[in-house]
């Protein structure tokens, strides 16, 4: 019965948050849902018509940056993966597959990767750089690679790959060969991070921020910021693109883009929320993707912070928040989808180290009762007014989140509530995405919440001490450390697997997360939209393996 209560007064809690957020709208006052593409128009019944080619996508993720080398962000990704090859692309399964490389082999020893590229591949033209085809050679891929590890250069892949990395030789004009100071399992995935770029562009200075240049199938048009970007067929590719135009409309607010959606204004809604899935699924016209793998998303503490130091003190906290209940109220719905799954860890189920079984049995558990009895003997005492202090300090603090996710929001919202019932003065503030990102880079943050790195290298990043205070805020276990180094040159899965769940174990235990839940996000798509079995824009829409378009009968 208690259960029942709690998941009921936190659903009225997020229910009126929603309904606050939902007034509000976006920044700029608009809702961003009426327009859909510039081919986009209504006809005299108040049907919409669209361009037969034109694949509009509805994304909640502001650009950030349109520079190749400087971007972290999922929503750069989406474009700049169009516009730019990468070596290799990763399909659903988490399996490496061409992209500019048409094969690739390691050395016996595990230090020398040969890779082949492509022999007609160009780099786009039309823009001012190049006004005639000019082949991508393996002296680019170098070059590229070379750019990045010149840390004058500000590549946000520089620390890793100047790791890895040893040195780039051409072998041939198809031909390049990598040489990696020690054994590098990821060293795949870096090839799959690291976008290739025209020397050209460097020596003249050119402005890649508004104006990306590269060899993928579609070439930039323009980029009006916080509402769309803009590609255009890139005629000039090794196979016909089957699209014409692929706009990228910015909606922030995740229930307009599901509108804009179910009104056929866009062809894709990149994450739909928990209160629009059965609306998505009630149309015959539209159809819901899942993500293969759960991203993870955490309440984090600043472990650098004096509040947070003591990891008696973040357990203690994380047993006062009831996350089983708080996942249920955020992602209940009515189509009994299940939108995400509660984690018990910073590991990915179904990436290798992920282990559900083993990382519960470390986690804590919903115990407020306990919560209280170590802060009251860790001298956190409550006051006249509620709050608890210890000489003279209240336990007071911001959990800070971005405005780019009402379900983080609405966990900000549950958190901070909970805190409070046991006499923590947390107080919950949204503040724009990138404002949000380089508060956590740069460790002006006390409690945040963040999500994503759940790809290959996610424990990496998250765990591992870093220069940085992004992703981990602070936090540093030497033996943590010691196993993701063996990990990540340990060859054979499964023990590299067991390593990687063995830091999580510790990394549990130290407690510098409240580990709140895996999201398996929900695309919605037309049925329109063909050739798009992967439903990830995370990758190129046209490469070897499909050609994603639409078709409007």
């Amino acid at each position: 019965m208690l259960k029942k209560k709690l998941v009921s007064l936190l659903a009225l809690a997020l229910s009126s948050m929603m309904l606050l957020s939902a007034c509000v709208g976006n920044a700029d006052g608009d809702t961003q849902g009426g327009n859909g593409g510039e081919g986009t128009q209504t006809n005299a019944s108040g049907e919409v018509v669209k361009d037969a080619n034109e694949l509009v996508i509805g994304t909640y993720m502001p650009v950030t940056t349109l520079v190749p080398w400087k971007t972290t962000s999922d929503g750069d990704g989406y474009i700049l993966r169009q516009i730019y090859h990468t070596l290799v692309e990763m399909d659903e399964q988490s399996n490496f597959v061409p992209s500019l490389a048409t094969e690739w082999q390691c050395s016996e020893d595990g230090l020398t990767w040969t890779v082949k590229i492509r022999d007609d591949v160009y780099w786009q033209t039309g823009n001012g750089l190049f006004d005639e085809k000019v082949k991508v050679t393996a002296e680019d891929v170098k070059f590229s690679y070379d750019y990045y590890l010149d840390p004058a250069n500000g590549s946000v892949r520089y620390t890793e790959l100047s790791k890895s990395l040893k040195e780039v030789n051409v072998i041939d004009p198809t031909t390049v060969e990598f040489v990696t100071n020690d054994i590098d399992v990821l060293w795949e995935y870096k090839m799959y991070q690291n976008y290739i770029i025209p020397q050209k562009a460097i020596e003249e200075n050119w402005d890649f921020e508004n104006q990306p240049v590269g060899s993928g199938a579609y070439k930039f048009v323009e980029h009006v910021i916080d509402s769309q970007v803009v590609l255009e067929r890139n005629d000039e590719f090794w196979q016909e693109p089957a699209l014409d135009k692929v706009i990228f409309k910015i909606i922030s607010d995740k229930s307009v883009s599901a509108i804009a959606l179910q009104n056929q204004e866009i062809d894709m809604s990149l994450s739909i929320l928990p209160t629009e899935v059965g609306n998505i699924i009630s149309k015959d016209y539209l159809e819901l993707r899942a993500s293969e793998v759960g991203s993870y998303r955490w309440v984090g503490f600043n472990c650098q912070n004096e509040l947070f130091t003591d990891p008696e003190i973040r357990r203690a906290l994380s047993m006062a928040v009831d996350m089983d209940s708080a996942v249920t109220a955020i992602f209940e719905n009515d189509a009994g989808v299940e939108l995400a799954k509660r984690a018990y860890g910073p590991i990915s189920y179904e990436r290798p180290g992920g282990n559900e079984e083993r990382f519960k049995a470390v986690c804590v558990e919903y115990d407020p009762e306990e919560a209280e009895r170590i802060l009251d003997e860790k001298g956190w005492v409550k006051g006249s007014d509620g709050i608890r202090e210890k000489d003279g300090k209240k336990f007071s603090f911001t959990l800070q989140v971005g405005n780019n996710d009402s379900n983080r929001e609405n966990l900000a919202v549950v958190v901070s509530a909970q805190l409070q019932a046991i006499g923590i003065d947390c107080t919950a503030q949204t503040v724009e995405w990138g404002t949000h990102t380089e508060d956590i880079k740069q460790g002006r943050v006390e409690m945040y919440i963040l999500g994503g790195y759940s790809n290959l290298d996610g424990p990496y990043r998250i765990m591992h001490t870093s220069d940085t205070m992004s992703p981990n805020c602070g936090y540093s276990n030497p033996e943590v450390d010691a196993l993701l180094d063996e990990a990540w040159r340990t060859i054979d899965l499964e023990d590299r697997s067991e390593l990687q769940t063995q830091a999580a174990e510790i990394f549990i235990a130290d407690a510098p997360h409240i580990f709140s839940y895996f999201e398996y996000s929900q695309m919605g798509v037309s049925k329109a939209v063909t050739d798009f079995e992967q439903a990830s824009v995370y990758r190129s829409l046209c490469n070897q393996d499909r050609n994603v378009g639409v078709n409007y009968k």
